[in-house]
């Protein structure tokens, strides 16, 4: 691929490294000559100094004929306005990174179809569903949320007295908005047809829509285990966006902040049953009164990397089993794992590992993989004149080893995301949400690829 990356920070600067050594054209732009040249003699990528939101430079670079525009600056007007520019030059598609999603996420089907990017990624979403992600780990209950957080996947365990125990799938009532798309049987993924027996032992993957799969999951009676008393220490939007992701999925969140203005700041996170205490610092007497070496799991959130590395040391020393910590530098994690911090998030590496992943994903996009590899979640669009477009997902007739979880369609400017049964019709345009094996990966591609061929 022809790849322009635009900004030279930290996500710029690992993303020319990988990619250039995966053996893409890269060209790299940044208005600081001290990058320029730090990158031009470390890597084997095209460099130009220049200001990234120029058109100008944008020519330049050959943004016209690039496959991909990766507009990673620090700033994010920039990063969406040369996303803009390279989109409406010709370039093939654009991801722009921002800091905070906040202010665009009510407006984001309406940014994509004016500003054209192709993909937003924001640092601060990574960072907390990383760090939620990693304190439900120790959970009965997996938990992945994909279309932002419109469509959950969770992972449950079939118990002894289970109603899933000895029933048989195409006998069982299953809600609609809620798909079984895997079970995990004597350490091999399989994805069951109608017929397939429930046993115990048996993990089962159901996807749907949060509200429906929380109600079947207590139906089966796999909530415990959970991981229940959380504590999340910072003022920082992860800070809130953490807790409050964690808070919807049932847990029990304190949060220790410094500062009462980050509560009107960040009023739209907060959930009702959150509790927030003030506390100056990493204060060894207020955590002991809070009883923080009880909590499940203590979360080091704020702005400032020494301040989490504090706090997470305090609340070890007190007897918290686990700790993490958000860093703003990546440098700093491996530190932080040598002095007790059972991990260390860093924004930053999270957002260039998403785009490795995206760009390494080709057709299929890359969103998430289970039992080390042994199943994925890829999404992919249905372009223009597709062989599959108008046709029923029955119709479709996908492989064996794939299913389509769930369809994202705008219309009218509206977006609804589906959770398909075999007689709905799939259209141009469908985002599709895949659940499949590593087996059958060129198929889905394939038949993605397949052009219709009716006059």
């Amino acid at each position: 691929m022809n790849i322009v990356i635009l900004g030279l920070g930290e996500v710029g600067f690992h993303l020319s490294k990988v990619l250039s050594s995966d053996g893409h054209n890269v060209t790299v732009v940044d208005a600081d000559p001290i990058r320029i040249k730090r990158v031009g003699e470390a890597l084997d990528v095209q460099t130009l100094l220049g200001d990234c939101a120029e058109p100008g430079t944008l020519d330049e670079a050959e943004a016209a004929l690039a496959d991909l525009v990766l507009a990673v600056t620090n700033n994010d007007r920039v990063n969406l306005l040369a996303g803009f520019l390279a989109k409406r030059m010709g370039a093939q598609q654009a991801i722009v990174r921002v800091k905070d999603i906040s202010p665009y996420r009510n407006y984001r089907t309406f940014m994509r179809k004016n500003l054209l990017f192709d993909g937003m990624l924001s640092l601060e979403d990574l960072a907390a569903e990383e760090i939620a992600k990693i304190v439900r780990r120790n959970q009965a209950v997996s938990v992945e949320n994909f279309l932002e957080g419109k469509v959950t996947l969770r992972v449950v365990p079939v118990k002894e007295d289970s109603p899933l125990n000895g029933a048989v799938l195409k006998d069982i009532k299953w809600p609609l908005n809620l798909n079984v798309v895997a079970v995990r049987r004597d350490g091999k993924t399989v994805i069951p047809d109608g017929n397939f027996g429930f046993e115990v032992n048996d993990e089962v993957y159901l996807l749907g829509k949060p509200k429906v799969v929380d109600d079947f999951e207590g139906w089966v009676g796999a909530r415990k285990g959970r991981t229940r008393n959380v504590i999340v220490f910072g003022d920082s939007s992860v800070a809130f966006h953490t807790a409050g992701s964690l808070s919807r999925q049932g847990v029990k969140v304190r949060m220790f902040i410094e500062s009462r203005d980050s509560l009107e700041a960040h009023a739209n996170q907060i959930d009702s049953d959150m509790k927030i205490l003030h506390v100056g610092g990493a204060d060894a007497e207020a955590f002991k009164e809070e009883h923080v070496g009880k909590a499940d799991a203590f979360v080091g959130a704020s702005e400032i990397d020494e301040k989490n590395l504090l706090a997470c040391l305090v609340a070890r020393e007190l007897g918290c089993q686990r700790t993490i910590a958000l860093v703003s530098s990546p440098t700093y994690a491996e530190i932080y794992k040598v002095v007790g911090i059972d991990r260390a998030v860093s924004p930053r590496l999270l957002c260039s590992e998403a785009i490795v992943q995206r760009v390494q994903a080709g057709r299929l996009q890359y969103m998430a993989t289970f039992d080390e590899g042994a199943a994925k979640v890829c999404a992919a669009k249905i372009g223009a004149g597709s062989a599959i477009a108008d046709q029923t997902l029955m119709e479709a007739r996908f492989p064996k080893g794939c299913v389509v979880g769930a369809i994202q369609r705008v219309e009218d400017g509206q977006e609804q995301v589906i959770i398909p049964r075999g007689n709905d019709q799939l259209k141009e345009k469908d985002n599709l949400i895949f659940f499949l094996l590593p087996s059958v990966e060129q198929q889905v591609f394939k038949l993605l690829e397949e052009k219709n061929t009716k006059d």
